[in-house]
């Protein structure tokens, strides 16, 4: 039988289309509204599907905790989301759900962590043992920089320098074989091989994600000891928001920063600006060069960012500034090295050293998501450093300055590069077999007047791959797989193989094998600085170092009704090959009384040790207590 709506009184046809399409319009505007349940929160970022009769839906939730289905029927809802449980619904009236609440799914010593994984993953069921520093101990520890953070951490042991800044060392090895970034961007600017640790503010950074062990099959170079990440905050705000801290010590000690957040129509913008001031310290107030040098930072953040259904798309950039001054004592000049017209030799004078840093990075992220199972992860970033070293003879009564025009007393040195990742991740069968493809890509310039033409170009690109296949419950194995091409040099194909075992409940095995490199700089490739008192050369036929490394670890956890606790062993094992140093090549004689030094791959570095930690929380109370014995091996 059929009815024509022309044959129908026209009240009738009106109330079939009003109610046609107002049933349309609530399914059009159907709004899941996703919030934590202990902390009443919205949850951005969840994974939503719906399966109806017909079709499979997918979106994920936005900074508000709002996903929506612009067309649907009754059918099915899956919400899942690292960090808490995953969440069926039945949608069996549609316009009807519109709140939904998840519980976290661990205890609070773990965390959720993204280096080195194919997707944000948590801390206890990542492969590779990570440790977290959140935001909570940054604030606690009121770190103002990577050095104040790291100075007491049980694994790092910490160096100072008056002028080269912070160095470190992990498991044995030197800082140039840390691989320390932000965001998944490489820090640039090392110094005799070191990132100085007080140049990395934290006024912007969530948490720091740190790897023991080779990570080169992801990162390339210098991570052969360890990966440290930085992991920037992400302000996705619906209103403005605004904060400042201020932060003084008695030494002399004076910081201030702030910073706002605020929304931009569907993009959510911040900006952050502070100061760091130390005026410098020695035991002696009589003298005029001090132990401890006067340093001096200006910085500032921006970052915008945008999330559609399937697409994130960030910009994230930083401005550096910070002066070293190295005060001299008061003293005699040579009178053969002052400028005569300036009569330098006529009043009390000095010899003062100022070093300048500037550092400008800027990253732009896009991170894509196809289907609930594959994602790809992108970014394109461009990195400046540029370091400063002027000596001026200071008239220490009127306070004019005149550049020295000695050997080694001015300086400059600058580092670019332009960077690019990408990687595909598919979780081919979930929860059993889940892969990574992606490339990384850089070409770094350096020019100074101590390399050879004054000025120098590194290339690199790779492929890399990591798998990571759980063929039962409590076991998974992640082999990985890294090739790269370089413009200077041959680069090794390297190799990783890491497993995680659940022994119980509690209990966790952790082991690895990795191979990886680190790849000459540019310094030590062209490094030329000969003058009366030097005479040090590059060597353009350096070969990568290489390393192979072994790790056991035993992980203990346990939550109570009040009281957590936490405790592992780990142990490990380096084998450093082609070692690149600083040698001497010629004996000094006569007719050459200085000598010639020049970078060789001629050392062999073994380093073993082994860690207990134990850790614990009762209430609001927090305890930590570890050991470390590590021993090393030159040949």
């Amino acid at each position: 039988m059929q009815i024509l709506l022309t044959s129908l009184p026209m009240k009738y046809v009106l109330v079939i289309l009003i109610t046609f399409f107002l049933q349309h319009a609530v399914i059009a505007q159907l709004k899941l509204e996703i919030k934590d349940e202990h902390t009443d929160r919205p949850v951005e970022g969840a994974h939503v599907r719906l399966i109806t009769n017909s079709d499979t839906l997918y979106t994920t939730t936005n900074h508000r905790g709002i996903a929506q289905f612009k067309s649907l029927s009754k059918g099915a809802l899956f919400i899942s989301h690292v960090g808490y449980k995953s969440v069926y619904q039945s949608l069996s009236e549609a316009g009807t759900l519109k709140l939904i609440y998840l519980s976290p799914s661990a205890d609070n010593l773990d965390e959720v962590v993204v280096t080195g994984q194919a997707r944000p993953i948590m801390a206890s069921n990542a492969v590779r043992s990570i440790r977290v520093i959140d935001a909570k101990r940054i604030e606690q520890q009121a770190a103002v920089n990577l050095k104040d953070l790291l100075t007491n951490d049980l694994n790092f042991r910490i160096s100072e320098d008056a002028v080269l800044g912070t160095q470190i060392s992990l498991q044995g090895l030197s800082g140039s074989k840390v691989k320390i970034l932000i965001d998944g961007v490489p820090v640039l600017g090392r110094l005799d091989g070191n990132i100085d640790l007080s140049q990395i503010n934290l006024n912007d950074i969530d948490r720091v994600e740190v790897v023991e062990g080779p990570m080169a099959v992801q990162y390339g170079t210098d991570a052969v000891a360890g990966t440290i990440n930085l992991i920037t905050k992400r302000k996705a705000v619906a209103t403005t928001k605004a904060t400042i801290n201020g932060y003084t010590e008695t030494v002399g000690r004076y910081n201030i920063d702030g910073s706002i957040s605020f929304p931009i129509g569907s993009w959510q913008g911040d900006i952050g600006l502070g100061r760091n001031y130390f005026d410098g310290y020695d035991p002696d107030k009589n003298n005029r060069d001090l132990q401890w040098n006067p340093k001096e930072q200006y910085f500032a953040n921006a970052g915008l960012q945008r999330r559609s259904n399937k697409v994130l798309i960030r910009y994230r950039g930083e401005y550096f500034n910070e002066k070293i001054t190295n005060l001299g004592e008061v003293g005699s000049i040579d009178s053969s090295i002052v400028p005569i017209d300036t009569g330098a030799w006529k009043y009390p004078r000095s010899l003062d050293d100022y070093y300048t840093t500037t550092r400008l990075n800027n990253s732009v992220y896009a991170d894509y998501y196809p289907s609930e199972n594959k994602k790809v992860k992108a970014f394109v970033a461009y990195n400046y450093f540029r370091r400063v070293k002027e000596t001026r003879i200071k008239n220490l009564t009127n306070g004019n300055e005149f550049l020295f025009g000695g050997e080694d007393a001015q300086d400059t040195s600058v580092f670019a590069t332009i960077s690019s990742r990408m990687f595909y991740q598919h979780d081919w069968f979930p929860e059993k077999l889940n892969y990574q493809l992606g490339y990384d890509f850089s070409y770094e310039e350096n020019m100074s007047q101590r390399i050879a033409g004054n000025q120098k170009s590194l290339a690199d690109i790779a492929l890399f791959s990591t798998v990571e296949y759980q063929p039962w419950k409590s076991l998974k194995l992640q082999p990985g797989l890294r090739y790269a091409y370089n413009s200077q040099f041959k680069t090794p194909l390297i190799g990783s193989l890491a497993l995680r075992y659940q022994l119980s409940k509690n209990w966790i095995l952790r082991a690895s094998y990795g191979q990886a490199f680190r790849a000459p700089t540019l310094k030590e490739l062209y490094f030329l600085f000969v003058d009366e008192n030097h005479n040090i050369l590059g060597n353009e036929e350096l070969k990568a170092e290489t390393s192979d490394n072994y790790q056991l670890g035993l992980n203990y956890a346990r939550a109570f009704k009040k009281l957590t606790i936490e405790a592992g062993f780990n142990g490990f094992f380096n084998n450093i090959h082609n070692e690149i140093r600083l040698v001497s090549v010629i004996s000094p004689d006569d007719e050459n009384p200085r000598g010639l030094y020049q970078n060789k791959n001629i050392a062999r570095t073994q380093t073993t040790g082994a860690s207990v930690n134990v850790k614990g929380r009762l209430n609001k109370l927090e305890a930590e207590a570890g050991a470390t014995l590590i021993g090393m091996k030159n040949e």
